[in-house]
């Protein structure tokens, strides 16, 4: 297994390395201290199964790492390591591709039940955020990152190309994309599937 840990802090990073390592001795783990360290190792052909990473890096907007880190790894389990606990930063990172959502602040105990979770392949929520949890579970069954990253594009109004522009894929994927969308939330258009993306949206924020 190969693992990604993104914080700008030593003791972070050596505590959160001592604990993987104590439950197992067969991980690769690199750290970086900053965006352009972690998307050096992205795109060096080197793929990682687990991304832990803090939100506030010193050489990014917190709301733009999830996203940068999912375009590079979207195979990868992105988790949110972060100091971090506003209701629509987290979301938003869950929109992005994020799966997990690991607070600095919970007790060792809880550190030690949500890490060996995370190496078993589990997604881990803290209990007191049952609502994202449920947000996750619900986004993930019906829809992958890159189809989110779709969705929040199609809601803007912009057009197959536009799209294609934006994410560097072809109309011809997007295509594939928007039918197979359509047909996970049972819908039969473009305006029906903005509905149901906008609708979500306000029920989550609510």
């Amino acid at each position: 297994m190969k693992i990604l840990i993104i914080d700008p802090q030593f003791i972070t990073r050596s505590g959160l390395i001592y604990l993987l390592t104590s439950y197992t001795s067969e991980v690769a783990i690199y750290e970086a201290t900053d965006i352009e360290i972690a998307e050096s190792y992205l795109t060096s052909g080197e793929s990682y199964d687990l991304i832990f990473t803090e939100l506030d890096l010193p050489d990014a907007d917190h709301k733009n790492v999830v996203s940068r880190l999912a375009a590079l790894a979207p195979d990868a389990h992105i988790v949110l390591f972060t100091w971090r606990q506003h209701q629509a930063d987290i979301r938003q990172c869950y929109n992005q591709g994020a799966k997990s959502y690991l607070r600095k602040d919970i007790s060792a105990e809880e550190v030690k039940l949500a890490v060996h979770g995370l190496l078993q392949g589990k997604a881990y929520v803290p209990e007191s955020s049952t609502r994202f949890e449920s947000y996750r579970s619900d986004a993930e069954r019906k829809l992958s990152p890159r189809q989110q990253e779709i969705m929040q594009l199609l809601a803007q109004g912009l057009s197959n190309k536009e799209i294609a522009n934006i994410l560097g894929i072809t109309e011809g994927t997007i295509r594939v994309h928007l039918s197979s969308i359509f047909k996970a939330i049972k819908v039969s258009n473009r305006t029906e599937a903005t509905l149901w993306y906008l609708l979500r949206q306000n029920k989550v924020a609510s």
